[in-house]
């Protein structure tokens, strides 16, 4: 039991933003996931004038593989001090 309560969810943060510079209202955003050990994701909504595109980067202990904007970088780190 122990094991799936470390696994599961427990952290959460979301960052708007403005994903390009012609686009108003904050309506892209960052989404973090995290568990005990801050694994998890970060879902990436970027929204344009042709639609939302949607982007699932891998946490693992903090730290992604993957390079992370600021606006992901922002949303780990506030996730991470829950």
């Amino acid at each position: 039991m122990e094991k799936h309560v470390r696994q599961s969810i427990e952290k959460v943060a979301v960052v708007k933003y403005n994903a390009f510079d012609n686009m108003g209202g904050q309506l892209s955003f960052v989404l973090a996931l995290l568990n005990q050990t801050d694994s998890g994701i970060l879902l990436n909504g970027m929204h344009s004038r042709e639609g939302c595109y949607m982007y699932v980067k891998e946490i693992k202990d903090g730290k992604s593989e993957k390079v992370l904007s600021e606006e992901e970088k922002s949303a780990l780190e506030k996730a991470m001090k829950q």
